[in-house]
């Protein structure tokens, strides 16, 4: 169907053979591309931990400073408007807003596992 989305209201799932097509985002076997509105850290879940074995997660900022954070090695990038991020299969990885904004993001959801950040 030809029409357009709002991301900030609905994902689109990524198929097999490239097919893309609005859709759920529990649904486990697809990757999703969605956007968020960043006002603060509870929109982008600071307070917990993911990781993707699936695939690479890619995190595009459009507007505001978000902080990416790598657990393992302890590594933090700040991502500015116009840039991007790509967080390695596996890899325990949280966000914060250092400034509100909008993100989008691309997430292999196969096997996505969360664990709660110790403050």
């Amino acid at each position: 169907m030809f029409e357009n989305y709002d991301l900030f209201s609905t994902v689109i799932q990524l198929q097999p053979g490239g097919v893309a097509e609005q859709g759920d985002s529990g649904d486990e076997r697809q990757w999703t591309l969605s956007a968020f509105h960043a006002a603060d850290d509870r929109a982008v879940h600071s307070h917990v931990w993911e990781r993707h074995p699936g695939g690479h997660e890619v995190l595009v900022v459009l507007s505001g400073s978000l902080r990416v954070h790598l657990r393992d090695e302890g590594l933090v990038t700040t991502v500015t408007a116009g840039r991007a991020v790509l967080v390695p299969p596996g890899r325990w990885h949280r966000l914060s807003v250092d400034e509100p904004g909008d993100l989008l993001s691309i997430t292999p959801r196969t096997g996505t596992e969360h664990e709660t950040a110790v403050a």
